[in-house]
């Protein structure tokens, strides 16, 4: 019978070890490039794709380019994407100073509703705050919403620098918000603009 409980209890402690160790995601430091700028920030898996050019729908968006990973096991993001919008400078001169103060909110907007489009999610509800990356201001505004039947997250940071403007967004399970989440987090407050 001892036996037995010193099995069992050297099984428990396997297993809180194991879910211990399990819980620590590691996080390397890469660049990100846009077209024009890159971001660094801390990943926890490796980027080996070049982003793609994808074809400009809005007057003032001279370019965009896109890189999206997609890894569906375990707990990791079910979705990361960095998109870069390239501003068309001379149109946006042209349009006057009302058109160029709601650029930013309809650039954003638009950016929500072609990710929630693409991913086939349904908005529940949503927040934003504003965060500052260096000496920037950027918005993260985190979606809730049902995907594929599922409960889901999504968060997406938006910042705007001079040269071009950033999107990173990340989709995870509405059950790993403490986990996934705070990943999230942890590479929001790692990014620096370089």
């Amino acid at each position: 019978m001892r036996k037995r409980w010193g099995l069992v209890l050297l099984s428990v402690l396997a297993i809180m070890l194991f879910a211990a160790g399990c819980g620590q995601v590691k996080l390397t430091s890469q660049e990100v490039k846009g077209s024009v700028t890159s971001l660094q920030m801390d990943l926890p898996f490796t980027l080996e794709q070049q982003p793609q050019e994808q074809a400009a729908q809005n007057p003032y968006v001279q370019s965009i380019t896109s890189n999206m990973i997609t890894q569906a096991k375990g707990m990791d993001f079910h979705m990361t994407q960095f998109t870069t919008y390239v501003l068309n400078q001379e149109a946006l001169q042209k349009a006057g100073a009302e058109q160029q103060a709601n650029l930013q909110q309809k650039l954003l907007e638009s950016y929500l509703l072609s990710f929630e489009k693409h991913v086939k999610a349904t908005e529940q509800s949503r927040e934003s705050k504003s965060v500052n990356i260096g000496e920037h201001e950027a918005t993260v505004t985190t979606l809730y919403c049902k995907m594929k039947g599922e409960d889901e997250v999504i968060k997406v940071v938006f910042l705007p620098l001079p040269q071009e403007d950033w999107f990173i967004s990340f989709a995870y399970p509405k059950e790993h918000e403490k986990d996934q989440g705070k990943l999230a987090d942890q590479i929001i407050a790692s990014i620096q603009v370089k």
